[in-house]
């Protein structure tokens, strides 16, 4: 079952909850605000507080005489607990930021000063202006909610311990020694859950159209710029959807497990056929019911001139009007493009993508017998503000059994109809609704172009190719020997490999370094990943189209050379156990001969194009 809980906390003033942005010249002690402009107390400080009460009143009852029965609390399964290995555990709790409940307050400036000990005056450079809008002696009420899923015989005991625990607060926020931020009162109670959706008997599979609204701020990091600094992108990956399904399943049953057992008696078709169910990457749009397109890396653009041509279509290098492209890498943001997602997405607002708002929290562990923040224990991470905007996904069921694919979509949508749980690093509770099929902002061309020409562009990274011949002294050729060998064997030989525009990266890290010390090769072998926005140009004879569609609806499999060389095995069935990467997940997917108005395809005939000699950069012999 769901339960939000609402809780809550009246403050006496004075109070400060400290924000980590910059504020006006001269502060030097910021009251933290969110995107809306209202004072708050961040959820992960009501989070750490509830901690520390329970683990206080669990040393209080071990030393007591007569010990209530009732008090067991499960701190590490409902709170969190620090990773083990780099496996992280999943906490069960969610807690959103408590937003003052009271009119705005005016903007006042607290003075403090540290005293010199030895003199007894004020020491020198040591006044410290503080944003303080909060009279002293009134009271100020924050509210908030905690969402969780549970085995109904927990939710009960979960609200008597955060019951018992906020009644044990005293106080919250900064400068608590002098007596800000003290608690007058702490009230619990519980929120009745928006009512079940029922099943859209409707639907057919194999394609469903996934509508996801994140409700609270998120952060699903990419790689981090540092080691305690973690960036957040806009786009929510398959893995992830489907990995808020299996917690939230595994939390309907009262587990705490990151892994579905196949063996259970609830939704035994979904638990079968989990592993088969392929969800796309979900990408945020502010076009109704339209999912955008990423475009290609093929397109360049000229100096001083808006204009954006695609050369995928051109043989040689070549200057147009006379001047050199520009690709992708050396432009500016401008007023049609964003910011907001990772490299290299070329994020247009005409291809679909919305503009979405961040915020950086900071944040440290505490250190309970000090009472101060833990040594080097400081990170941040960016978090993506979802306010209204919707993700649009789909759901895959081509990959099971035609029999049972009613009974799979109506036991996932039961299974979801409550929203669902554990989104990134903050573990946000999300929605997420079953929809007829959501098309692409710009739709895919399935004819060919000249020549029997198909140009493929992916949609979000891919595991392309076993890069088993590639090393730091390898160049152009090997990398191209690579790819074209890929697309050979993912045709079973109907495509050749024309010209390409694609940008890869590494994906490992320590936890892909543990991974491959469990298994008998361990030598380290980081994904050779090619990025999103890769454009391929392929030509190809008769019965092409079918593969193409095929590709379209399944997403490109991994090759066999790459199962070998990354150590996948054999079984189709199981190579999901052994990297995130599979189509299943959302990766491999790829659009097919992108038109769109804004873009000039050119070709060698064209008359903007003047070719450049292939001599030109031979150096004269002496």
């Amino acid at each position: 079952m769901k339960t939000i809980l609402h809780i809550a906390i009246t403050l006496r003033g004075p109070l400060l909850s400290q924000s980590s942005n910059p504020g006006p010249l001269g502060l030097d002690v910021v009251l933290a605000r969110n995107h809306q402009h209202q004072p708050y107390i961040p959820g992960t400080l009501i989070s750490g507080k509830i901690r520390q009460a329970l683990e206080e009143l669990q040393d209080a009852v071990n030393n007591a005489d007569n010990k209530p029965d009732w008090f067991a609390p499960k701190v590490d399964a409902w709170l969190g607990k620090a990773s083990v290995n780099d496996f992280a555990k999943t906490k069960q709790l969610f807690f959103s930021d408590f937003v003052l409940d009271n009119d705005q307050p005016l903007a006042q400036t607290r003075y403090r000063i540290k005293i010199d000990t030895e003199r007894g005056s004020v020491l020198k450079h040591h006044l410290v202006m503080l944003e303080s809008p909060f009279t002293s002696g009134e009271d100020y009420t924050f509210t908030g909610q905690v969402h969780y899923f549970s085995a109904p015989d927990q939710a009960e005991t979960i609200h008597t311990h955060l019951h018992a625990a906020i009644k044990w607060f005293s106080h919250l926020g900064a400068f608590r020694s002098i007596g800000f931020g003290q608690v007058v009162k702490a009230s619990i109670s519980e929120i009745t859950p928006p009512c079940s959706s029922t099943p859209n008997a409707k639907l057919m599979p194999p394609r469903v159209g996934l509508i996801i609204q994140p409700l609270y701020p998120f952060c699903l990091a990419g790689k981090p710029n540092a080691d305690n600094l973690f960036t957040a992108d806009a786009i929510i990956p398959g893995a992830a959807i489907k990995g808020c399904m299996a917690t939230t399943w595994n939390q309907l049953l009262g587990l705490q497990s990151g892994k579905l057992s196949h063996d259970g008696a609830d939704y035994p078709e979904l638990r079968q056929n989990f592993s088969k169910i392929r969800i796309l990457h979900a990408f945020p749009s502010h076009a109704p019911k339209q999912r955008p397109v990423v475009a290609p890396l093929s397109l360049v653009k000229i100096h001083q001139h808006e204009q954006l041509y695609d050369v995928a279509q051109l043989k040689h290098p070549c200057l147009i009007k006379q001047c050199p492209p520009h690709f992708a890498l050396d432009w500016k943001d401008t007023d049609t493009t964003l910011k907001d997602y990772p490299w290299p997405y070329l994020r247009f607002k005409n291809w679909g993508w919305c503009e979405l708002a961040t915020e950086l929290r900071v944040r440290t562990a505490i250190d309970r017998d000090q009472r101060r923040s833990a040594t080097s224990e400081l990170f941040a991470y960016e978090q993506i503000i979802p306010d209204n905007t919707l993700w649009y996904s789909e759901l895959d069921l081509s990959r099971v059994d035609e029999a049972v694919r009613g009974l799979v979509l109506e036991q996932l949508q039961t299974l979801c109809a409550k929203g669902l749980f554990g989104l990134g690093k903050t573990k946000s509770p999300l929605s997420i609704d079953f929809v007829e099929p959501i098309e692409p902002v710009i739709p895919n061309q399935l004819t060919p172009l000249a020549d029997k020409v198909w140009i493929i562009t992916l949609q979000t990274d891919t595991l392309l190719g076993s890069p088993e011949d590639l090393n730091e002294a390898s160049g152009k050729a090997e990398l191209e020997k690579m790819y074209s060998d890929a697309w050979h064997e993912l045709s079973q030989g109907q495509f050749k490999l024309v010209r390409y525009f694609a940008r890869q990266r590494l994906s490992g890290g320590k936890h892909r370094h543990k991974l491959m010390q469990q298994n008998d090769n361990n030598a380290y072998k980081p994904w050779l990943l090619t990025e999103a926005g890769s454009v391929f140009v392929l030509q190809g004879g008769e019965g092409c189209a079918d593969i193409i569609k095929q590709w379209l609806a399944k997403g490109l499999p991994i090759s066999a050379a790459a199962k070998t060389w990354y150590g996948l095995g054999t079984d189709e069935a199981q190579v999901w156990r052994y990297t995130p990467f599979v189509p299943e997940n959302g990766y491999g997917e790829i659009a097919v001969n992108l038109q769109h108005n804004t873009i000039l395809p050119l070709t060698d005939n064209s008359p903007l194009v003047t070719a450049i000699k292939p001599n030109i950069y031979k150096r004269e012999e002496n």
